[in-house]
């Protein structure tokens, strides 16, 4: 009974927490506990340091007696700049506007609760809402690239029960449900000029670049998948974990809904498309496997390590599809790559009161460069982090975590050649990103 007034609790505390997104590898966050980011979430599968680690293997928690409450909040500062070196018709004019304001990256706030009992000696059950998967950006609506994007927002909130059970001394799973909703809200420009003249509609006045409309796309859903994780201690202090995470397929249903300008309005009407409609996409957030170790030096030293693998490769497309019969489907190619990340962390621990943490990590984009687009400019990005715990007493303590993500320059290389942009332009420059992040947590035990 206890447990299930823990669960309500969280749920209702989670519905007063604001809630964001920020640029992580593709679209996932890894922003889920200050423990895990002051060592850049090395060893994430395997430490097991608090109760916020189950959202990375839920066999961990076995490793904490009693009933634990744990909330953290993330805040993301992002900066991604764009600088243009072309940006073209398709009939060969240029594109005017901006180079899309001064930062189109989107500042958050990334919260997760937490709430773990002891059901026996053997069994454990917790559950945990978290934002494991989001992106934002945001552009002037005149930039240059605004036939492609003005504004992406897409999150996930992730409500995770999960049982674990102490099999042996040295061994302990675990596994839970995923219940993931997602919502997402994507707007653009359209070019009607272009779209008169690729369709030889023959409509006055319609100037490429010069009598734009507005698209603007909202959908969500709600879906589910699992994880499960094993937790083996060789000996106290010496560990390792596995887990994995299911992928989990969405079918964001909405409205698409279109701001003519008057040439569009007369486009509209000859074609029978630009109207609003019902709209849908299907989205696969993909399933990832994940390994990790944890070993103590010396009871005031530790050193831990993490490997994950996530299958990005099931990103294939961007595909709008409408009840309007007149509307074809609006796609956009991704023929994103299955990703690596790798993590190496150090945990110093001088007295009863003071913890201190860091870590290097290196993830990989998913994104090749022929396909990278406005609405997600992400690269490859190296993780320096530090943080540390400040025990408050026996049962209560606040963890912190920085970490500055230093990123490759991403490219872009927009073509109207390319799957669905015959009337979005060439678009070619290069982003400068970088991220900062913060976290703090609270935990009690009682």
């Amino acid at each position: 009974m206890r447990f299930w007034v823990g669960c309500l609790c969280l749920a209702g505390l989670a519905a007063y927490l604001p809630s964001g997104q920020g640029f992580a590898a593709g679209f996932a966050l890894r922003e889920t506990s200050a423990t895990g980011q002051g060592n850049a979430f090395a060893g994430a599968t395997a430490s097991a340091e608090d109760i916020s680690f189950m959202a990375n293997n839920p066999a961990g928690l076995t490793r904490h007696p009693g009933q634990n409450f744990s909330a953290t909040a993330t805040a993301i500062v992002a900066k991604a700049e764009f600088s243009k070196s072309l940006a073209t018709l398709n009939g060969g004019g240029t594109i005017s506007g901006s180079n899309g304001g001064k930062d189109a990256a989107v500042d958050s706030l990334v919260p997760a609760v937490y709430y773990a009992h002891q059901l026996s000696p053997e069994w454990f059950a917790g559950v945990s809402l978290t934002v494991p998967f989001g992106l934002a950006s945001k552009y002037d609506p005149t930039w240059v690239g605004r036939y492609y994007s003005i504004k992406s927002d897409l999150r996930t909130f992730n409500f995770n029960p999960v049982v674990a059970y102490k099999a042996t001394p040295e061994l302990s799973i675990g596994g839970g449900v995923q219940v993931a909703y997602t919502r997402g809200k994507l707007t653009n420009a359209v070019d009607f000029g272009t779209v008169n003249s690729v369709l030889s509609l023959g409509v006055g006045g319609a100037t490429p670049g010069a009598v734009d409309g507005f698209a603007e796309l909202e959908g969500d859903d709600l879906a589910f998948g699992y994880n499960l994780g094993a937790l083996y201690e060789f000996r106290p202090g010496t560990r390792i974990g596995l887990a994995y995470r299911s992928e989990i397929h969405h079918r964001l249903k909405g409205e698409e809904r279109f701001f003519n300008s008057s040439v569009g309005n007369t486009i509209s009407g000859l074609t029978g498309a630009f109207k609003n409609t019902v709209a849908n996409v299907d989205l696969t957030l993909p399933e990832s496997v994940s390994a990790g170790i944890h070993h103590e030096l010396t009871p005031q030293l530790a050193v831990m390590a993490e490997v994950a693998w996530t299958a990005w490769s099931r990103v294939r497309e961007l595909r709008v599809k409408f009840d309007n019969s007149s509307q074809s489907d609006d796609v956009t190619a991704s023929h994103w790559r299955d990703t690596m990340f790798y993590a190496v962390g150090l945990t110093y621990k001088p007295d009863d009161t003071w913890t201190w943490r860091t870590g290097l990590a290196f993830d990989k984009s998913p994104i090749p460069d022929a396909y990278r687009t406005p609405r997600i400019p992400d690269e490859d990005r190296f993780w320096v982090s530090f943080g540390g715990r400040y025990q408050i007493t026996s049962k209560s303590y606040f963890d912190f975590g920085y970490t500055h993500l230093f990123f490759k320059d991403a490219s872009l290389l927009l073509s109207t050649s390319g799957t669905g942009n015959s009337t979005r332009g060439n678009l070619r420059g290069s982003y400068e990103v970088g991220v900062d992040v913060l976290a703090v947590q609270y935990h009690l035990a009682f």
